[in-house]
């Protein structure tokens, strides 16, 4: 799996899988936030984003939920984000939900 940084989800996520969609912030300007206050956002390359749906499948094949996480996988093109979930689609078939922290500014 690639993780870059702190990985955080919320509690109410405690039983979703985990991925990496971005790490860093676009904004991060919030007081209230530290989690990446000395992280660059960026996106996880799509390469990096497979393998580690390939990972996933391999040892939780009947994954239901997935958390991607990153401070806004919003920032990617509409293109991009629907070739992921295109993605993971392809990989975890029993997949009904995926959540995220993302703003619609991006």
């Amino acid at each position: 799996m690639h993780f870059t940084g702190r990985t955080w989800r919320p509690p109410y996520e405690a039983h979703s899988v985990i991925i990496q969609a971005t790490s860093g912030c676009t904004y991060n300007k919030c007081k209230f936030c530290s989690l990446y206050k000395n992280e660059c956002f960026r996106m996880s390359p799509m390469e990096e984003f497979e393998e580690d749906l390939a990972e996933i499948k391999s040892y939780q094949p009947n994954a239901r939920r997935l958390f991607w996480t990153g401070a806004n996988p919003f920032a990617m093109s509409y293109e991009n984000l629907k070739l992921r979930v295109l993605t993971v689609r392809d990989y975890l078939i029993k997949c009904q939900i995926m959540a995220m922290f993302a703003s619609i500014r991006g």
